[in-house]
């Protein structure tokens, strides 16, 4: 009930223009994080405590005012909804057999295809399934594999090299939703700060970033698979018919919900988030009839409340990020960074400063601090102090944070991941992905660069 009254109040501001739903919206959400603090992991629970503090601060300092806690409550309210409205749209999938097709039809493609089906696997599933997406498509093509490997009774070494090279196909692939996804948390949050800056203007070049990592990738498995192979060979098991005719079905879905969240942001009166939020539950509802009549919606309900308070982990750790990011940025004046930030830029230019903007986010996630919030700050403050264009700062924030998914073990994809496959998230992240993640970094930070010295962005 709480969930659904605050996605409620939330969609009611958005529909009636009345700003005081928004607040509602927000102590609604707040009140479930407080209540399923018991269940929840480790870092929404430090989270909690630290905007706890943080408000006490500001408050007894009278340096937050109520300007600023209104904007912070909006980014609650907003984080918020946009994760409950992929959550309708995931569990409506997760009830399609089509998306059991698709991962099918990926896993079994042969080796030498592997790498990128998987990878743009992970990127398929993750935008419409997001974390998941990942999930499921780890678990059904591991699943795969163990089948075919029990026939051919490998060892634990061989079967260690191939269930990396699965995972780090599918975590590369997740990782880059951050760069375009007009779904995804990292660029919607971005784009609520950088007013000025539309999907449009980023998601071709994020798409350019996301193909790039994938090629990389694939190049790397190519070469990996030809100096170092293992024995014995994978057996090839050809994907059944029809399987590809699922990942038509979701990419068809893809395709569609995109289309019309652009037209919506074209045709009605409201910015792009607030027709994402708006467009994707009613998707999912169309979607759920379209595949079960007018059980369909039932079965939605019956979904949410059942899964509902294991919610509190994935809206916990958005929600309570953005509150603490509004709330910092609140708190900390602007002639306090005004010397670093021009400093960086007397000394090597605004490509300084964008680089800076990459490799501070990422080394902050290295160290726990989540990218959400590092990321809010950043923005925040470059919009403040505009040395260089919104588009190249959110550029080199998206950049940092897809990153961060890579290589950082403290990060949500290192240990959600580390926990399906029973490893330790230092394995999945640093050990795994190290090398391409590095070779990652000096490639995006060297587009960054060439990008803004040939004044493309």
């Amino acid at each position: 009930m709480l969930l659904a009254s605050g996605f409620g109040a939330y969609l009611f501001a958005v529909l009636s223009g009345i700003q005081a739903a928004v607040g509602i919206s927000a102590s609604l959400i707040l009140i479930f994080i407080a209540l399923n603090l018991g269940r929840a992991s480790l870092i929404v629970r430090s989270f909690a405590i630290a905007a706890v503090l943080i408000t006490v601060w500001g408050l007894l300092s009278r340096n937050l005012t109520l300007v600023d806690m209104t904007i912070a409550g909006d980014r609650v309210s907003f984080l918020s909804s946009i994760l409950i409205a992929l959550i309708f749209l995931r569990l409506a999938a997760a009830r399609d057999p089509a998306f059991q097709a698709a991962g099918a039809f990926l896993a079994n493609q042969p080796p030498s295809r592997r790498y990128v089906s998987l990878g743009i696997g992970g990127n398929l599933f993750g935008v419409l399934l997001n974390l998941g997406g990942l999930g499921l498509l780890i678990e059904m093509t591991l699943a795969g594999q163990r089948r075919l490997e029990a026939q051919s009774h490998v060892t634990e070494e061989v079967h260690a090299i191939r269930e990396r090279r699965i995972v780090t196909a599918i975590v590369r692939g997740f990782a880059t939703i951050a760069f375009w996804s007009p779904f995804g948390i990292a660029l919607n949050t971005l784009l609520l700060i950088f007013t000025d800056v539309h999907w449009r203007d980023a998601a071709p070049w994020g798409l350019g970033f996301a193909a790039m990592f994938l090629f990389v990738g694939g190049v790397m498995d190519v070469l990996e698979r030809r100096y170092f192979s293992v024995f014995p060979k994978p057996v090839a098991v050809p994907p059944t018919p029809g399987d590809g005719l699922g990942l038509l079905a979701v990419l068809g879905h893809l395709v569609g919900l995109a289309l019309l969240v652009i037209a919506g942001d074209y045709l009605l009166p409201l910015n792009f988030q607030q027709v994402l939020v708006t467009v994707v539950p009613v998707y999912a509802v169309v979607w759920s009839m379209a595949r079960a009549g007018l059980n369909g919606p039932l079965q939605l309900i019956d979904d949410l409340t059942t899964n509902a308070p294991r919610y509190v982990n994935e809206i916990g750790v958005f929600a309570l990020a953005g509150l603490i990011g509004a709330l910092l940025v609140a708190l900390v004046p602007q002639h306090a960074l005004d010397p670093i930030l021009h400093g960086i830029v007397d000394w090597g230019g605004p490509v300084a400063l964008a680089l800076s903007l990459t490799w501070i986010t990422l080394l902050a996630a290295m160290l726990g601090l989540h990218p959400i919030i590092s990321v809010v700050i950043f923005a925040e403050f470059m919009v403040r102090t505009p040395l260089i264009s919104h588009q190249a700062a959110l550029l080199s924030l998206l950049t940092g944070w897809t990153l961060t998914v890579c290589l950082a073990p403290l990060a949500t994809t290192a240990t959600y991941v580390g926990a399906i496959l029973h490893r330790n998230p230092m394995t999945v992240s640093l050990r795994w992905n190290g090398l391409f993640g590095s070779i990652m970094l000096v490639l995006s930070s060297l587009f960054l660069v060439l990008g803004m010295v040939s004044q493309w962005f």
